[in-house]
């Protein structure tokens, strides 16, 4: 098991974050989050990653629907890329950034 640094930040086109699952841990959005400088901030030290080295991901966001949110992730410093939803918000709202980002 590998530990690395990882932070991911969503757009404010995300209003609110309803559910975080990472590596299989399901994380409270509300305290492993804040809302800084327009956009959503989540800073994981010392993170446990699995064998299979890459960060499994999860994240279901509320946002206006038919629009797109944007999520960026670094982990130990390196930018391993930029993502958008995996489709848009819904009639109701929802979206979803759900990703496997090699280590």
């Amino acid at each position: 098991m590998t530990k690395v640094n990882v932070e991911i930040k969503i757009d404010s086109n995300s209003l609110r974050l309803e559910y975080c699952l990472l590596e299989g841990k399901n994380l409270n959005p509300k305290t492993h989050f804040t809302f800084k400088n327009g956009e959503w901030i989540g800073r994981f030290n010392n993170f446990p990653i699995e064998n299979d080295n890459d960060l499994d991901l999860l994240i279901i966001t509320v946002g206006n629907p038919n629009t797109n949110s944007k999520m960026t992730v670094t982990i130990n410093g390196v930018l391993k890329g930029n993502f958008d939803l995996i489709k848009p918000f819904n009639k109701n709202g929802y979206g979803q950034f759900n990703r496997q980002i090699p280590l």
